[in-house]
């Protein structure tokens, strides 16, 4: 894979402007896993990727200790972005990573690395389906919608509810609600204490003391 052809996958799947923020988010990355690997798996990424991407490792620091959230956190504060979507660009370029490396570096990578960071590096299956992340900065909440998405949570409708599900009422529990109710059955037909017991021609609200 050539170095646009990475670039372009990484941002079209991180929803990123273009290439030129894709090869940032990819450089922060690179360097932040090259400071947890050795030199001779540092070397063998170096070999397998485009060169100008490449450059990204050959000044890191290596052998550092550390766990999936150090990475994140390196991430965020290498592309100064929120954590959040630190996490997201981390996974996309893993994503892409596994699948532009050779099989045999892609095994060495993962091999090299503790467990929840090598799950990040596995390729994105054919026919996997694939959505944008975060393509309207303004839209970032789950109150007002998924990533990639225009319909928030408070406009939804459901769609697969049966027939006499509560979910198509309007008002589903209107005749419970103290707000709506219209009594028990005893007051729907005039049959409690305060209308008089049954057969009775007085309530007691027009008995006498």
């Amino acid at each position: 894979m050539t170095r646009e052809e990475l670039l372009s996958r990484v941002a079209e799947r991180g929803g990123l402007p273009g290439v030129e923020a894709a090869e940032r988010v990819v450089r922060a990355v690179l360097e932040v896993l090259g400071e947890r690997l050795s030199w001779p798996v540092i070397q063998a990424l170096v070999d397998d990727l485009p060169a100008s991407l490449a450059a990204s490792l050959r000044d890191v620091s290596p052998h550092q200790v550390f766990n999936l959230a150090e990475l994140h956190a390196r991430v965020a504060e290498r592309t100064q972005v929120r954590l959040g979507l630190a996490v997201e660009h981390t996974g996309v370029v893993c994503q892409v990573l596994a699948e532009t490396l050779s099989p045999g570096v892609l095994h060495r990578l993962r091999e090299a690395l503790p467990e929840p960071m090598s799950a990040l590096l596995m390729p994105r299956e054919p026919d996997e389906p694939f959505e944008h992340v975060h393509l309207d900065p303004s839209r970032r909440t789950l109150a007002e919608g998924r990533p990639g998405s225009h319909h928030p949570l408070s406009e939804a409708r459901p769609e697969r509810a049966h027939t006499h599900s509560v979910l198509r009422a309007d008002n589903p529990h209107e005749d419970t609600k103290l707000s709506s109710s219209r009594g028990l059955t005893q007051e729907r037909e005039q049959d409690t204490l305060a209308a008089g017991r049954q057969g009775s021609s007085r309530s007691l609200s027009e008995g006498e003391d």
